[in-house]
């Protein structure tokens, strides 16, 4: 047992994470109560009247796909390695929260997991560096047999549907690939047969089949649905055809100008109602219920009139399209859709890591959860305010109610990346740091811009800090500079550049007088600033990368960390080290911070740990196990009841401030 299990646990209070990107990555239990979801290397189910989570952990490394049985007993989940190790398969048992079974027969990532209809056989596919799809008998826990997932000729699979009827049938589908797979249990075989689709060649984003096994339907990245009937052979060892009925595509509104039968951005996400009716999500952000309907086909080829006088009369062609009933649009690509019951109200999974909650009468979308979609980067509170809390990654600063984990505010920058917020003590503005060397200031109530400072960094803004009367900002760049500005909202000037680091700022920390300030640099060096005269002070240097500073008790000491997994009390005095602790056995430490009354700090770095530490003593006193990735920033609330850390993988995780 490692000293951090011996530890005290912070308490979990709440997260926010989605990995919105894998496909099929939201799970709906047919207890019609609970939804289930990955979190980087942890699988989440989670009530959706009373969000409560439960958190079910095993995984060595990012879960890539997850399913659940049609009994509601067990749950699976893969994921995906690094090259040259395997990937588990872990079946999970639902109401006990444990590990039932598990396999490590794929290479490097497993692409798709399914139950069969009766809940006694896990099928799962490997990705391209293992090409495999093996059956796995729960009961006996063992893997019953495996094959070759694509054809040798080209193309691969990374599509996984098992049969609503028959406990012996899947369908695999990936690029220029469409298998119907047969199981034998008796002799431990597993033999595919091809999809007869003549010669279309189609990239294959999704796959659903009707209730009855009758019709496959296949959504593609060219934006149209390949209707397939399944004709099984009940006496040979075979599904040994799957006829192409017809490439669905949209019915034209002629009132629209432009429009195109095919679906923009693909069919991304497919599923078959009771009624026969389609749910299509697309790479757009559409979602629509459409119904098929019968037109006559057009003939291009023009009758020459020895055919008219022949009197001939010639088959009339009939072909089959898509008439959208209901529509509406979410953000981001639609990577999931997940019915609740009979369908009447499903769930939405966007690429950009939300849920939405979509009824069938109305059709109107809500988004009921929204969090980041990549790496967090910064968090900041109000002045003495801890009711709300600001997050800042990708494209997007977000602020949030910390009772509720609601998002109020989001401000949003595209194609840019946001390094540093901060919360103006005024209330009346934020600032932040973009990679595109701006700092950017928005008003709190609606995100309306207020100003923008051009050219702030030749490399970016990395970190930003402001002083109480908010009429200065101190900031660092990617080049290695720390620059002053007196800003207003009608005007900003650079007040002084400080040039002392080689490389770029990753923290500053403003004295309580606003006198002096320290920041950490990637060089390896700690410098405190003179902020009247704007000259340095004084200079600390290590073997290291630093990640973080804060200062210490009176502010006689400061407490740097970094890459070489320790933490270290400096005085300001004379730079002189006062003490070292190992806070970590394994990655660097990016992230500290300190109560108002210096008693207590945090830490957070690559080991995925949040750690609480008494300053005086310099020991921990609890660990906070329930990150994924990398631990980028941590907080301490104003009013001492809570820790908001944030993490490489999007996770914001809300824990309780220990007594």
């Amino acid at each position: 047992m490692s000293e951090n299990d011996k530890l005290p646990r912070l308490e979990l209070l709440s997260t926010l994470a989605f990995q919105g990107k894998i496909r099929n990555g939201l799970v709906f239990h047919c207890d019609k109560k609970h939804i289930i979801y990955s979190i980087g290397q942890t699988v989440i189910v989670k009530d959706i009247a009373t969000g409560k989570e439960y958190r079910y952990c095993g995984h060595s490394n990012t879960v890539s796909c997850v399913a659940a049985s049609k009994d509601g007993t067990l749950l699976a989940s893969g994921q995906e390695n690094f090259m040259g190790y395997k990937a588990d398969v872990i079946i999970w048992n639902f109401q006990e929260k444990r590990i039932y079974g598990s396999h490590s027969i794929h290479r490097v990532k497993v692409e798709a997991v399914a139950f069969t209809c009766d809940s006694k056989y896990v099928v799962s596919l490997g990705g391209q560096d293992c090409g495999n799809v093996v059956v796995y008998d729960i009961d006996g826990l063992v893997p019953l047999c495996g094959n070759t997932a694509a054809p040798l000729a080209g193309g691969y699979a990374n599509i996984l549907r098992c049969a609503n009827t028959r406990n012996d049938i899947f369908f695999s589908a990936g690029n220029n690939n469409l298998r119907i797979w047969k199981v034998d249990f008796k002799s431990r075989r597993v033999t595919p047969t091809n999809a007869a689709i003549r010669r279309i060649k189609r990239e294959i984003k999704c796959i659903d089949i009707d209730l009855s096994d009758s019709y496959l339907y296949c959504g593609t990245a060219s934006g149209d649905i390949l209707k397939l009937q399944i004709i099984f052979n009940v006496n040979a060892h075979l599904a040994y055809d799957a006829k192409l009925l017809s490439c669905l595509t949209r019915v034209i509104r002629k009132e629209i100008p432009g429009d195109i039968p095919l679906y923009s951005g693909g069919v991304t996400a497919i599923a078959v109602l009771k009624t026969g009716e389609l749910l299509i999500g697309t790479g757009d952000g559409v979602v629509c219920r459409a119904t098929q309907v019968e037109f006559q086909a057009k003939d291009p080829a023009k009758k020459s009139s020895s055919n008219k006088s022949s009197g001939n009369k010639s088959k009339i062609k009939m072909e089959t399209k898509l008439k959208e009933l209901q529509k509406t649009i979410i953000k981001g690509d639609v990577t999931s859709i997940a019915l609740r019951g009979d369908g009447h109200q499903f769930l939405v999974g966007s690429g950009k890591s939300e849920i939405y909650q979509v009824t069938l009468t109305g059709f109107q979308n809500e988004p009921i959860y929204t969090c980041h979609g990549s790496a967090v980067n910064d968090i900041a509170f109000p002045y003495k305010c801890s009711d709300l809390f600001a997050t800042c990654s990708k494209e997007t600063i977000r602020v949030w109610n910390v009772a509720t984990s609601q998002e109020l505010l989001r401000i949003e920058v595209p194609n840019m990346t946001c390094n540093a917020v901060f919360l103006m003590q005024d209330g009346r503005s934020i600032i932040s740091g973009w990679d595109d060397g701006k700092i950017r200031a928005h008003t709190p109530e609606t995100g309306h811009p207020l100003y923008t400072i051009e050219h702030a960094h030749q490399c970016g803004v990395t970190v930003i800090i402001a002083t109480a009367d908010c009429l200065r900002i101190i900031s660092g760049g990617g080049e290695g500079e720390v620059r002053v500005w007196d800003v207003t909202t009608s005007i900003q000037v650079l007040v002084r550049t400080m040039k002392e680091h080689k490389g770029g700022i990753t923290c500053i920390r403003l004295k309580s007088d606003e006198k002096e300030c320290v920041t950490s640099g990637a060089d390896g060096s700690c410098i405190i600033w003179d902020l009247v005269n704007f000259i340095r002070m004084q200079v600390v240097f290590a073997n290291t990368v630093y990640l973080g500073v804060c200062y210490g008790p009176g502010e006689h000491q400061i407490l740097a960390c970094g890459t070489d997994r320790k933490l270290t009390y400096y005085e300001v005095l004379d730079g002189s080290p006062v003490r070292t602790l190992e806070v970590s056995l394994s990655g660097s430490i990016n992230s500290v911070d300190i109560t108002e009354d210096c008693k207590i700090f945090v830490t957070g770095g690559a080991d995925k740990l949040l750690k609480v530490w008494k300053y005086v003593e310099g020991i921990v006193t609890h660990v906070g196990i329930g990150h994924s990735d990398e631990i980028t920033a941590v907080k301490i609330s104003p009013d001492k009841k809570y820790i908001i850390s944030v993490g490489k993988d999007g996770c914001i995780i809300r824990w309780r401030f220990p007594e």
